[in-house]
Formats: C-alpha cells, structure tokens, sequence
C-alpha cells in the first residue's frame, strides 16, 4: 500500500485503526541524557530524567546499557560479577528502576561495530571507561578474541537474567562490522558465532523471549534511498534471529523524510517474505539542525533539520509500521539528548576545563567529550557526534512536550495494542 500524501492516508488510516480498536505494534522509547560534567557523559534513569518518567508515554521501556561499558574482565573471571565492583552496582540500579516502571523492557547490548564497545573498570571503586582498549575492526577470531567473545556471553546471560527483558538486541547494528571490517572474512564468521551461540544461552533459560541482533538499515541499503546489498544481506542470514531488528536513522541520506521510499523500513521483508516479523530497534529524527564549528568556521545547519520534518518522520514510521504489522517501534530517548540551543551553537576545539568555555557546563562538556574521543575523531567530527542525535525527543529537553510529536504519538498510544 502506497501513500502519497501520508497526512491523509494516516488520518484515514487512524480511524480505521480506531474502529478495529487495535495496533499491531508496541511504542518505545528510553529515557536518556546527556548531563554535563558526568561520567559517563550518557546517562540513562538520571535524578533529572527517571525512567518512570516516561512510563505514560510507551508500552515498553527500551535500555541501552552500552553507557556502562562491557566489563571484559569480570565476565572473563566469572559467569556472576563481582557484586561490589561499581559496574555491577550501576547496571543493577538500572535494572531495578526499569523494572518499577511496571512496564515491559526492551533490552538491547552491544559489542562492536567498527569499534569495540569500551571496557568498564574500577578504580578505587569508581567506574571507569577505556574507550580504546582494543583496535579498530579488532579481530574476534584470534585466541584472545574468542576469549573476549566468551566474555560477552556471560555478559549477555547475566545481564539478561538481571533485568528479564521481553525484547532482547542480542547484537546491536551488528551487520557495520561487516561494512567497515571485512565483509567474508574469518572474524566476521567468528562475530557471527559469538552472536549464535549468545542467543542459543538466553533461549536456553528464557525460550518465550523475543532474541534478535539489530541490523542498520542503512548499511543493508548502501547508504542510498532505493539501494540493498544483496551480498550482505545473504552474510546476515546465519545470525540467530526471532525478529528482523532495524537500526534505522534517514536523515543522512535525505534532505527531507518526504523523499524516503514507501518500502524504506519494509524492504527486506517485501524482498524476503519468509524473513521474521520486523520490528524498529531504533530510529529517530531531529526536530533541530545543528551547527559545526571547522577550523575556526561556524557553519550553521550543517545537518538541515526542523520539527515539521521530524514530525514527518514519524507519521512516515507510525504509517508503514502499522501498514507491514511491525512487532514495535522504538523512537529513540522520550526526550531531547541535549539542550536545543546547544543544537546550534559552535564551540571551538578546546581542551577539558579549558578558560575559554568561560564556565559554560555544555562547552566544556563538549570540550571534554572531543578529548575522550579524540583518538577516533578530529573535533569537528566529535562536535558532530556528540549533537547527531541530540533533539529527537519526543518531549524536549526539559520533558515539554513537542506537539508536532506528541499529538501523534499519544493518538496511536491510545489505541489498544492488537492480541498477539
């Protein structure tokens, strides 16, 4: 089915919906922020941005609990970590908050895309992250690979028995290692196994739960509208999989959401019918451009955006979800990841605590954020990073709602979900 002017469809398409008293998918979001001046920088079920905040706006709570790290050592040691050690402290406070919402979680894990997920440690009992404890497109098919590939999987079991999620990411985006490291090589067979055998664990114990990796779209699409790499897709049909997860985020392919293709978040399915129900990991739009600042320029809405298009989006994902019988739908964090003013405003590269942020919290918490990472980017790269998700709340910042947004947010959330 094929909408030109999706307002209308969708309009028509409501009310259809509301005379069947029905949806075929579940509403998530999580509650993530960045706070300055902490660490991790990303926070999640924050004082200022509590996950029970956002509990009366989705059917299911999605966690991301990659913020914390990957603690390779403890899970090398042992199948249980160590109870005191802050990493385990800090992902049971998470998972207790998440559990009080009442709601059904959404749980999804990481361990590489082209970068390995950074390392959690301690030091005299505080968390610490090393963000390059190991090397670009690392090879998880050496000996010490596969002994980190075992770690992760008494990662994934212990971290799912914590918060016994319906929905597990067993993988995130895992298909950008393909991309970027090798696409038919030894690793990434050995990738793919880490993946089999993680699911083949949670299953074990929790068969009626909902296992997948998550696959970014864009990638899968060649970083073009109308593409699919079918030679890809072929290398991802050895992973473990109860849904065909998709990590999705167009902006970076266009200008506008009015140019995506009415298959763009169906297209695997329409091209493999007998592949698994499809289900939105995460996606997401910004409601505001943001401005870069590149050797000694401002360049302002470098990354073209407005609320009308993120609203467009979303009636795009509402629309095709519904249309396809999509098991969920995760709009990434329920609010804005930073201040909207941040969005737009350039900082000069400067060292942490440098004096010339003049004691402003975000610039030095940008400032901070390019010297963490500045082993992988120059600054104009870690500017962009840190600010290419950072207003695709539903609500803003501060948690007021974007009626753009929320109107038909709340008005498909309002419909009863469908009998599985």
């Amino acid at each position: 089915m094929r909408c030109g002017l999706i307002i209308l469809c969708l309009t028509t398409l409501i009310a259809e919906v509301q005379a069947q008293n029905a949806r075929p998918f579940a509403m998530s979001a999580t509650a993530s922020q960045a706070i300055p001046g902490q660490v991790p920088l990303y926070q999640q079920n924050s004082a200022s941005f509590p996950l029970q905040a956002i509990a009366s706006d989705v059917d299911v709570i999605s966690i991301f609990p990659e913020h914390l790290g990957f603690p390779v050592d403890l899970f090398l040691a042992s199948q249980t970590p160590v109870a005191t050690h802050p990493w385990t402290i800090q992902v049971t406070a998470l998972a207790n908050a998440a559990k009080q919402t009442g709601k059904p979680i959404s749980l999804q894990l990481a361990l590489t895309r082209d970068y390995m997920v950074s390392k959690a440690y301690e030091v005299n009992g505080v968390l610490k992250l090393d963000r390059t404890w190991a090397p670009h497109c690392y090879d998880v098919s050496s000996p010490l690979g596969t002994v980190v590939g075992d770690s992760y999987v008494n990662y994934v079991r212990w971290v799912t028995n914590l918060f016994q999620p319906k929905y597990l990411v067993v993988m995130a985006e895992v298909n950008l290692y393909f991309t970027a490291c090798g696409r038919d090589t030894a690793a990434w067979r050995a990738l793919v196994n880490i993946e089999r055998t993680a699911y083949d664990t949670v299953k074990a114990s929790a068969p009626s739960m909902i296992v997948f990796p998550s696959i970014k779209l864009e990638e899968l699409y060649e970083n073009s509208l109308n593409g699919f790499d079918v030679a890809q897709y072929n290398a991802l049909v050895n992973l473990k999989r109860d849904r065909f997860g998709i990590s999705t985020y167009p902006f970076g392919l266009a200008a506008n959401p009015y140019q995506l293709p009415a298959d763009y978040l169906s297209r695997v399915k329409v091209r493999y019918p007998q592949e698994q129900r499809m289900i939105i990991a995460e996606t997401g739009w910004n409601s505001s451009s943001l401005a870069i600042s590149y050797q000694g320029t401002c360049f302002p809405s470098l990354v073209y955006s407005e609320t009308s298009f993120a609203a467009a989006y979303l009636l795009h994902v509402l629309y095709y979800s519904y249309v396809n019988n999509f098991d969920m739908v995760t709009w990434w964090s329920d609010r804005d990841l930073i201040e909207t003013s941040v969005m737009g405003t350039c900082y000069a590269p400067a060292p942490p605590g440098s004096g010339t942020c003049g004691g402003n919290a975000w610039c030095l918490s940008m400032a901070a954020f390019q010297g963490e990472y500045s082993a992988f980017w120059v600054a104009p790269q870690a500017e962009l990073v840190y600010k290419v998700f950072g207003a695709m709340g539903i609500r803003t910042y501060s948690g007021a709602v974007k009626p753009e947004l929320m109107n038909w947010w709340s008005l498909f959330r309002a419909i009863p979900m469908a009998t599985p």
